[in-house]
């Protein structure tokens, strides 16, 4: 920092002090004190507030107070709200709710949004942060989970919204912490334990095995099977369950067709030299227009209603830390 940028400085904190004193929003003895400091601090930093010739060279535009307001916004505070007012911002949340069920993030934040300038509660900062993770706006989220926390400090959910948010931004440390307050508020809840497990694990892991794969394709497993992000093929492949699953599959017309259409898909997007998301799977394959496809969404319901505990473990498989916190609360 220059000279005349610490002076600058100097002369907003002299002046912040001295309107305090002018304001009376200090008194007494505490108002004595702050003037002593303010004559001691202009003798040792050589800048003078009541000096012309400084204040016309050092002033800056705004009052440190209004800086440091814009810079960091106050923490919402909880508000006596009428019968009407709390009725007014539930349903403005629970329209957020559906619109989050559409995946329809952008409009579901605003409602939110008005729920929260009707009345602040902390459901609708959690609620929407879980929006703005959608978003992967993951800092909006954090800020969104931290003003839940000032109205509820004991809103373990807030945490794991935060935790969530911390571990998509790569900050391993921040997500650990958040999700052991999570744990401690809640300590049976055994998504947060796994979610602290996995990031605990990240973190003795180092880098992301992902981040090392070589150009064109996915890190090798052992056995030769594909590393989707830690899920393991060979154990699935060797289910007899999945491999009939499978043949069922490649003796349907309609389905071999819903896979004709995935793999175009695939390589209009740069077929396996594409980016690959968190999960190990490329981003342009659209999950949710292949799970639209009325034979391979009968299938995998037939198939789950047959095989329960195989589906519980293929969800654990493709399963992110923070995953079951993405529902907003009712």
């Amino acid at each position: 920092m220059s000279k005349d940028q610490q002076d600058r400085l100097s002369y907003a904190i002299l002046q912040h002090f001295q309107d305090l004193i002018s304001s009376k929003a200090v008194s007494g003895d505490a108002a004595e004190s702050m003037a002593v400091a303010v004559q001691c601090l202009t003798e040792a930093l050589g800048v003078d507030v009541a000096d012309a010739s400084q204040s016309a060279k050092l002033k800056v535009d705004q009052p440190l107070q209004e800086i440091f307001d814009k810079a960091f916004p106050p923490r919402p505070t909880k508000k006596v709200a009428t019968k009407d007012e709390e009725a007014k911002a539930n349903g403005l949340k629970d329209e957020g709710n559906e619109l989050m069920k559409q995946n329809k993030y952008e409009e579901a934040i605003e409602k939110y949004t008005e729920a929260i300038e009707v009345v602040p509660v902390a459901t609708y900062y959690c609620n929407r942060a879980a929006a703005y993770s959608k978003l992967t706006q993951h800092d909006e989220a954090v800020k969104d989970a931290k003003d839940a926390l000032s109205l509820d400090p004991g809103y373990s959910k807030a945490y794991a919204r935060m935790g969530f948010a911390y571990l998509n931004m790569n900050k391993l440390p921040e997500a650990e912490d958040a999700y052991s307050n999570a744990l401690r508020l809640d300590p049976s809840n055994q998504s947060y334990k796994d979610n602290l497990e996995a990031v605990k694990e990240k973190i003795n892991a180092g880098p992301n095995v992902m981040s090392q794969a070589p150009p064109g394709g996915m890190p090798p497993m052992p056995g030769g099977f594909p590393n989707l992000g830690g899920m393991d093929f060979s154990q699935i492949l060797n289910n007899p369950a999945f491999m009939n699953m499978a043949q069922q599959f490649m003796n349907d017309p309609n389905m071999q067709q819903a896979f004709t259409q995935m793999a175009d898909q695939f390589m209009q997007g740069g077929g396996v030299g594409g980016n690959i998301g968190p999960n190990g799977i490329p981003e342009n394959l659209d999950i949710n227009a292949m799970m639209s496809n009325p034979a391979l969404r009968s299938m995998a319901e037939n198939f789950e209603a047959q095989n329960p505990e195989m589906m519980d473990q293929l969800r654990q498989q493709f399963r992110q830390p923070g995953d079951d916190n993405d529902a907003p609360n009712p």
